[in-house]
């Protein structure tokens, strides 16, 4: 039993943040996420400017990086958030990426260092404390939703005694944040991967919905778009080969 309570592609629920730089950006949007980082720290030192650079090392780290760059790109990620939040300390944003930055670090954790660093818990207590900050804040409700399936999902009735997750807590949240976005077509993407992962059979109409969701709605950048590929998939081989093949294609995705 694996509990480091990963996210898996929760990164995609990350859309495009406000305030970052407009060079940073811009990179971002056209799929060069290393070249964001570096440009959000070259520019202004802020909690805005660090925690993009965090939000864009962390999809160097799923779909951009070298493999051998991995370690190297969380640990710079983790300075960035934690270099937000101190800067300010209601800093919502840098927390979620910190949150992502346990959830990775926990899939690449043995079981006993997943445990003894408390990955699940961490990540857990600071998806909270950005709702505490902004209670409508949607990314934040899915990775909550991110988290109880996903201790459920590696942990089952062992996880939900130990860290309390719940089904009808992640699904919950799951739905209010699709109904605090409508237009964000990786919420969707990221619930339905979350429920075939946790039992494609009894999920399976709902994936289908939330599937057909993420594949109507508009992309705003190259990692939407790659998502949007990535549901479209996942779509077909549900509808053509049925649950259990949707499943292990969804486990395919974690990182």
């Amino acid at each position: 039993m694996r509990m480091g309570a990963t996210f898996a592609l929760v990164l995609i629920l990350a859309g495009p943040l406000a305030a970052e730089p407009p060079d940073a950006a811009r990179l971002y949007a056209s799929g060069q996420y290393l070249a964001a980082a570096d440009a959000a720290d070259d520019a202004r030192a802020s909690a805005d400017t660090f925690a993009f650079a965090a939000h864009a090392l962390l999809a160097a780290c799923l779909i951009g990086g070298a493999p051998e760059q991995t370690e190297d790109l969380l640990e710079r990620a983790e300075r960035r958030a934690r270099e937000a939040i101190a800067l300010d300390s209601g800093a919502v944003e840098a927390r979620l990426q910190l949150a992502l930055v346990y959830g990775i670090s926990g899939r690449r954790a043995s079981v006993a260092e997943a445990i003894a660093r408390n990955y699940a818990p961490r990540g857990r207590r600071l998806i909270e404390q950005a709702l505490a900050l902004s209670p409508e804040h949607a990314r934040a409700h899915a990775l909550l939703g991110a988290w109880h399936l996903e201790v459920l999902r590696r942990g089952g009735s062992a996880g939900a005694l130990a860290y309390g997750a719940r089904f009808a807590e992640g699904v919950a949240a799951f739905e209010r944040a699709l109904e605090l976005a409508p237009d964000d077509p990786m919420i969707p993407l990221h619930y339905s991967i979350a429920l075939l992962e946790l039992d494609a059979r009894v999920n399976s109409a709902r994936a289908a919905e939330l599937l057909a969701l993420n594949v109507a709605l508009a992309p705003r950048d190259a990692f939407e778009r790659r998502g949007q590929r990535i549901g479209a998939d996942l779509a077909l081989i549900l509808a053509e080969q049925g649950p259990r093949a949707a499943a292990m294609q969804a486990g395919r995705l974690s990182p």
